[in-house]
């Protein structure tokens, strides 16, 4: 039997309806935006600087005090604004590749979303959630539905995987071939390369059939449960439909803009790889010392590092894999120039999204003009197909 005070509430979820978070509120800003987003960065910044002095405190363990500062003082204002200048151009290469798979998106939305994100991720601890929860605001604040957006994160995540490891493996290959490594390298080249063989393969099954799709789902949920239940979050009953309806979310995908996703997102990945390359060659490191394969190398280990350690935008765990990788196999006498060339490389590619990224979020937290419902966005993305379609016609 249910009292008066429980019955007056369930009859309350039944009758009303369903409120949007996704719809601005009164401050102009979705009910479910993340709070005080500004602050966390300013703690992360200040908490994290900590993290730097210890940072700070091995290099000089490691390559001793005069190499640290010779380092620094290596550095030019000409490669300084040079780098910043590649890291600005790597920002950028980052928003075709989201406008790709979210259909309607504009680049300059894309780009206040993606650099918001980016410095979220690069100063707050567990920065990476909070970044995906901006996102999902910022682009339900104008006008995209739920199921769009997580596919697009989706598809993107696959594919920025796909070619960021294929480029790493491929790198490794070539290094190894090179005959500068050593026996577990080349161990590691094999297997990084089979694994990434076999996803794409495995990927191109679940395409294909949309039962094992469905059966992967579940033993997905299946896996997934124990984690969720250990970080008390509710399991994930249907997974296997999640499966489905990304995979035909993804199909469509495939089969209209496969090449232009694939080309845009290895012309980000290359660009982030040019970074490090261009510093390094200003530095006086030669092709003879550090081939551009092992630059790649380093980049990739560098990026895999940081996943199975994650920090504020690798912070830590990026400089220290990229000294490692780089130095490795190379006289002590190039420490001081490939350590300034990591400088310069972290310098563009995490110091510089953060005041760009503060800047793109206080636009988007009270600039309302693009704000919009799902309808109102709906139906200006029809008017651009349509418009298309008489264009080409």
């Amino acid at each position: 039997m249910v009292d008066g005070a429980d019955d007056a509430s369930a009859r309350h979820a039944t009758l009303a309806p369903p409120v949007d978070l996704g719809v601005p509120d009164d401050e102009g800003a979705p009910k479910d935006r993340p709070r005080g987003v500004v602050r966390r960065m300013l703690s992360g910044v200040l908490s994290y600087g900590v993290v730097i002095a210890i940072f700070w405190f091995l290099y000089n363990k490691l390559s001793g005090t005069d190499t640290t500062t010779a380092a620094f003082q290596s550095i030019t204002p000409v490669q300084v604004v040079v780098c910043l200048v590649l890291g600005l151009v790597n920002l950028f290469t980052n928003l075709p590749p989201i406008a790709i798979t979210l259909p309607g998106l504009r680049l300059r939305e894309a780009g206040v979303t993606n650099f918001a994100s980016a410095a979220i991720s690069n100063t707050v601890p567990e920065g990476g959630a909070i970044a995906t929860g901006l996102n999902f605001a910022m682009l339900r604040s104008w006008g995209f539905r739920l199921d769009n957006i997580t596919s697009s994160f989706l598809t993107t995540g696959i594919w920025t995987n796909f070619v960021r490891y294929g480029l790493l493996a491929f790198a490794l290959v070539v290094v190894c071939l090179q005959g500068t490594m050593s026996p577990w390298v080349i161990a590691a080249a094999v297997i990084l390369a089979a694994l990434v063989i076999g996803a794409i393969v495995l990927l191109g099954v679940i395409l294909r059939s949309e039962h094992v799709a469905r059966r992967l789902g579940a033993l997905g949920g299946r896996i997934a449960a124990p984690f969720l239940r250990l970080f008390r979050r509710p399991a994930v009953t249907d997974m296997d439909e999640r499966t489905v309806a990304f995979r035909i979310e993804l199909l469509h995908m495939v089969q209209t803009r496969w090449h232009k996703l694939t080309a845009a997102m290895f012309v980000s990945q290359l660009t982030a790889i040019l970074i490090l390359g261009v510093a390094l060659r200003m530095q006086g490191v030669t092709e003879a010392d550090i081939s551009w394969a092992k630059i790649v190398v380093a980049w990739g280990s560098m990026s895999l590092a940081s996943l199975i350690c994650p920090t504020p935008g690798g912070l830590g765990v990026a400089e220290l894999t990229l000294v490692t990788v780089l130095g490795a196999g190379v006289p002590d006498s190039l420490d001081t120039q490939i350590t300034a060339a990591v400088l310069l490389f972290r310098m563009a590619t995490w110091l510089e999204p953060i005041p760009l990224g503060a800047m793109t979020y206080l636009y988007w937290r009270y600039n309302h003009s693009w704000r919009m419902t799902e309808d109102e966005r709906d139906a200006r993305t029809s008017g651009r197909s349509a418009e298309k379609v008489v264009a080409t016609t």
